[in-house]
């Protein structure tokens, strides 16, 4: 199956914002909390809260970083 450009930088988008997501949330309930039972059950809403944040962030932030990188990024002379 294949997707369209502009299909790709969305799921693009959408995929790295979750993965981040799921890793420093994950990351940081371990810093404050040992692994158990409870331990999924606390992560679950923040993992998904911090979802709601990152998933528009990255739709924002991601073409401006780039934009900014382009300004100083020169063609390989090879």
């Amino acid at each position: 199956m294949k997707i369209s450009k502009k299909r790709a930088n969305v799921l693009f988008v959408v995929l790295v914002s979750i993965g981040t997501t799921a890793i420093l949330s994950f990351g940081i309930l371990c810093t404050h909390h040992k692994i158990d039972r409870e331990f999924f059950t606390l992560w679950r809403p923040d993992f998904i809260s911090g979802c709601l944040i990152s998933i528009p962030t990255g739709f924002i932030l991601n073409p401006q970083i780039k934009k900014l990188i382009d300004r100083f990024t020169v063609e390989d002379e090879n």
